[in-house]
This record gives structure tokens, C-alpha cells and sequence, in this order.
């Protein structure tokens, strides 16, 4: 399903609610009996004879990359970026997982050029672009829809904790902006804030651990977006200030889909 963007979020071998909605949001996609389960002409619809997993070399240049992310607020805006603590979040990242799905894969410590095994993510269909998006608050979950009202793509997401900061109705695609940039406001964080003596805003660099994440998505109702987010492994959790958050591929491939003035239908 994570391969046809049909997504439970992340990958972690194991079952639950993301995965029935997703298998109903396919299931309805290929117009089959939507059961939510993974019957035999889901199974079929959904291409078995390509190997779920394959086998990966760990690079030089991977742990090159890594840059421990500051725990404060003036040290992340003093950075140059904001990347991967450890080789763990980089793979999680690389291949839609959950970590601790990719630990028990690999078991053990990582080196470079150490071969290991992976989700097969390859061979991924191209992008149709969205006439529309549907997000749910109820089930937490975004779609990309055609013209003709078909799901193109599913994304679980999370949403505000308080339901007085939740929008409804029709917004639309204001902004798009790969690797943005953050801005860190006292009021909305006053307790991290008085912690560290911040008194003004502050520019947080971009980077895959910047708090909205690899793309952020504006949406017309103002400060309200759709945007990555730093920990993918806590998407679907009504944990936002009243945007929605998905995981930094799911971001990317819906901000793919979507252009200035795509119609956002947000239903209870």
C-alpha cells in the first residue's frame, strides 16, 4: 500500500486502525467490496509478486550526514539544519518506517557498508495531480481525490488537541514551500519561552527535524497548513496547535498532487 500511496503512516509490521483505513481507502479506490481487510482480490489488486522487502548497503555518506538536533530553541535557530540525531531516524525516514520495525530487522549495531533489509518502496506509480483533498477529522485522514471524486492517495494525519482550533468547510491551497523554515513564536510556547528567556520570535532552519517538518502546505484560513513533522511515529495523534500533520513523505508526495487554489474540503 506504501508503495501505491496508500499509506498507514509508517511502516511497522504489525496491524490496527491505520491500516484498515487505508485498506478501505484502497479498496474504494480499485472499486472493491470495502471490507477494510486484506481479502483475496485486495491482496491481488495490490500486486504480491513484488518482494516486500530488499536488501540495502548502509553508506559513508549516510552517517555523514547525521547532525544531532539541539534540545533548545536559541540552539536550533543557530543552526545550519536541522537533520537526523542517529542513522536509525535517517533509515525510519528513508523507508517510511518505524524504527523499531527496522531494529527488528537488522538486530544489532549499524556500520557502513553494513547490508540490510528494508520495505520495498521501489517502483512507485507517478503522481496524478488532485482535483481536491478530503480530510477527516473523525478517521485523522487526508485524500487526495481525482475529478470524478476516486482516491488517488491516503495519508493518516493528526490534528488539533483542542476542537475549538479544528476549521471546517472548504479551505484551499494558498502556499507551497518545500524546506521551509520555522518560526518560533513565545506566545503560542510561553513556557518554553520563560525556560530559556526568549522574548522574541525566532527563524528555525529548515531540515527534516524542523518543527513543521520537510514541506509545509498553507492553507487559506491564516497560520493554517498542512506540513511534515519531526516525529512520523506520532502522526494520527491529536497533538497539533490546529494544523495537520503528516509524515515528511506523505507531506511531500500530497504537496506533489496539490497546486495554488486546490480546494480543501475539511469534514467533521
Amino acid at each position: 500500500m506504501e508503495r501505491l500511496h496508500f499509506s498507514c503512516g509508517f511502516i511497522d509490521g504489525e496491524g490496527g486502525n491505520r491500516t484498515v483505513l487505508a485498506l478501505q481507502a484502497f479498496q474504494a479506490s480499485r472499486n472493491l467490496p470495502v471490507t477494510g481487510q486484506p481479502d483475496a482480490a485486495t491482496w491481488q489488486a495490490l500486486n504480491p509478486g513484488v518482494p516486500s522487502l530488499i536488501k540495502v548497503k548502509v553508506t559513508d555518506e549516510d552517517f555523514d550526514s547525521l547532525c544531532p538536533v539541539p534540545s533548545g530553541w536559541i540552539e536550533k535557530s543557530e543552526a545550519e539544519t536541522l537533520g537526523y540525531n542517529d542513522i536509525w531516524e535517517l533509515l525510519g525516514e528513508r523507508y517510511h518506517s518505524k524504527r523499531a520495525y527496522l531494529h527488528a530487522l537488522n538486530p544489532g549495531e549499524l556500520s557502513a557498508d553494513d547490508t540490510i533489509q528494508v520495505p520495498n518502496l521501489s517502483g512507485m506509480p507517478p503522481l496524478a495531480a488532485a482535483a481536491r483533498v478530503r480530510i477527516s477529522l473523525g478517521d485523522r485522514t487526508i485524500e487526495a481525490l481525482d475529478a470524478n471524486g476516486q482516491i488517488l492517495a491516503h495519508f493518516p494525519c493528526s490534528i488539533a488537541k483542542d476542537k475549538d482550533k479544528r476549521p471546517s468547510g472548504q479551505l484551499f491551497v494558498k502556499v507551497i514551500a518545500p524546506h521551509p523554515n520555522y518560526t518560533f513564536d513565545p506566545k503560542l510556547f510561553p513556557d518554553a519561552a520563560q525556560l530559556e528567556g526568549i522574548h522574541g520570535r525566532l527563524i528555525i532552519p529548515p531540515g527534516p527535524r524542523n518543527p513543521v517538518g520537510t514541506v509545509w502546505i498553507g492553507l487559506s484560513l491564516p497560520t493554517y497548513g498542512i506540513h511534515g513533522t519531526p516525529e512520523p511515529e506520532n502522526v494520527s495523534r491529536t497533538a497539533s496547535h490546529g494544523c495537520f500533520r503528516l509524515a515528511n513523505w506523505n507531506a511531500e508526495t500530497l504537496s506533489k498532487m496539490v497546486s495554488i487554489g486546490t480546494p480543501i474540503d475539511v469534514n467533521p
